[in-house]
């Protein structure tokens, strides 16, 4: 399934000029803080609304402003990681996760995704009582449980240690692939959009770049193509191997 988005916003001096499609599997976007690349997936996820241009999700239309289009966040299917996970406080774990699921589901439902995210043992627990993988985790099976036709994550490891965070971009690599599904994931950090390969379009400044391979980028990067990312003091990681 494509995602296509061509998109404008301005908020006071900021202008958002985001153009990007992009179909199953990973694609990162890369910027520096404050470049638009939250506003971009507030947008396509519904809770901002682009001043102008058009969201579509397969044959779905999901915004286009010139047909005074504007599905609502909970009609777009998308599932939506926010950097500080959104858990609700007052709900368990595997409240959190029928939350996802509809009216009134059985508790039974939240079983095969507490398996899965491996937390059943933390199904009674509240967030305040969850570690930050743990936290992380829940908010994937929620995700999981939504069945969304894309998924976008924002920075889901800003937060994290170095060691957690190798960890769970492992299991969200083993994770995110068998999904089948469009996958944004926002990040400014380099190590971590070369561990997740896929795509990548760089953002700066409101405005989206080309989408290229992450192999290539990262040729491109090491081969001293500093127009990549313009005013970035960066180094391409150390290939392995």
């Amino acid at each position: 399934m494509k995602l296509q988005v061509h998109i404008r916003k301005r908020i006071g001096s900021f202008f958002l000029e985001a153009d990007l499609e992009t179909e199953n599997g990973i694609l990162s976007l890369l910027g520096p803080s404050g470049c638009g690349k939250t506003m971009t997936l507030k947008c396509i996820s519904g809770i901002e609304r682009p001043d102008e241009g058009t969201i579509t999700l397969g044959s779905r239309v999901l915004f286009d402003s010139a047909q005074k289009i504007n599905v609502i966040p909970q009609k777009r299917h998308t599932g939506y990681m926010f950097q500080d996970y959104a858990l609700f406080p007052h709900m368990t774990v595997r409240e959190n996760i029928l939350a996802g699921m509809g009216r009134k589901p059985a508790r039974s439902a939240a079983d095969p995704f507490l398996e899965q995210f491996r937390i059943a043992d933390l199904g009674d627990r509240l967030p305040g009582e969850l570690s930050g993988g743990q936290k992380q985790r829940t908010a994937m099976a929620r995700i999981a449980a939504q069945d969304p036709e894309v998924i976008l994550l924002d920075e889901p490891f800003s937060a994290m240690d170095t060691m957690l965070k190798w960890e769970l971009e492992q299991e969200m690599l083993q994770t995110l692939p068998q999904a089948g599904k469009p996958v944004i994931f926002v990040s400014h950090d380099l190590d971590e959009v070369y561990r997740m390969g896929g795509n990548i379009c760089c953002m700066r400044d409101g405005k989206t770049g080309a989408i290229i391979s992450a192999e290539q980028f990262f040729d491109d990067l090491k081969a001293g193509r500093s127009d990549l990312m313009p005013g970035w003091r960066v180094l391409p990681p150390e290939r392995k191997g």
